[in-house]
């Protein structure tokens, strides 16, 4: 065998290798158990080849969660109502995720004292979200559904996401389900005075 296949090579695979590991420890620990130490051991890599892909285990956090999430397709119901509640459907089932909900905690603490992560979280994680709800909110003026172009659609995004959070952060005892997700949908119909016959 020649020198230049002994080993494992330097490519791709040792990142997938980081990722798929750092996702099975959040998913049975929480964010707060990843290290980095912990996670070149299990791959069988160096601290130095972590640090060439990943800035923090907060950063392969991230690079997890958006992988596995992404920010989801564009709904197309045909109805604002029905697009509101597609996707909020879709986030509330990411946060009921044992990869998210057992790592969002210590992660937005992480984001909160370091501002290159917290930036990083917003480009990567939040602002494709909003946008998301940004072009909803056109399609539905296109169709007729709202009169104005001027929403705030940002405001409409914390409206929809404001909930969903405080159930999965706070030990509230209420489940993370469909009911939740159709009813912050119809709170923003309200905010938005649009009025649904469900």
């Amino acid at each position: 065998m020649s020198a230049s296949r002994v080993g494992r090579p330097h490519t791709q695979g040792i990142t997938e290798d980081l990722l798929r590991a750092a996702e099975r420890v959040m998913a049975e620990k929480g964010f707060s158990a990843l290290t980095v130490d912990g996670l070149v051991s299990e791959v069988g890599t160096t601290r130095p080849t972590f640090y060439r892909r990943f800035s923090s285990t907060a950063h392969l956090a991230l690079t997890v969660l958006q992988r596995r999430f992404g920010a989801g397709a564009q709904p197309d119901t045909g109805t604002l109502a029905g697009d509101l509640r597609a996707m909020q459907r879709e986030e509330v089932a990411m946060l009921a995720d044992p990869v998210m909900r057992n790592s969002i905690v210590g992660l937005l603490g992480a984001a909160r004292t370091a501002p290159e992560l917290s930036a990083l979280y917003f480009s990567e994680f939040i602002r494709p979200r909003r946008d998301r709800v940004r072009r909803v909110i056109d399609a539905a003026v296109a169709r007729g559904e709202l009169e104005s172009v001027d929403v705030d659609s940002d405001e409409i995004s914390d409206l929809l996401i404001g909930p969903v959070l405080a159930r999965a952060l706070l030990p509230l005892g209420a489940p993370l389900d469909e009911h939740l997700a159709d009813l912050t949908a119809r709170s923003a119909l309200l905010h938005l005075g649009v009025r649904t016959a469900d």
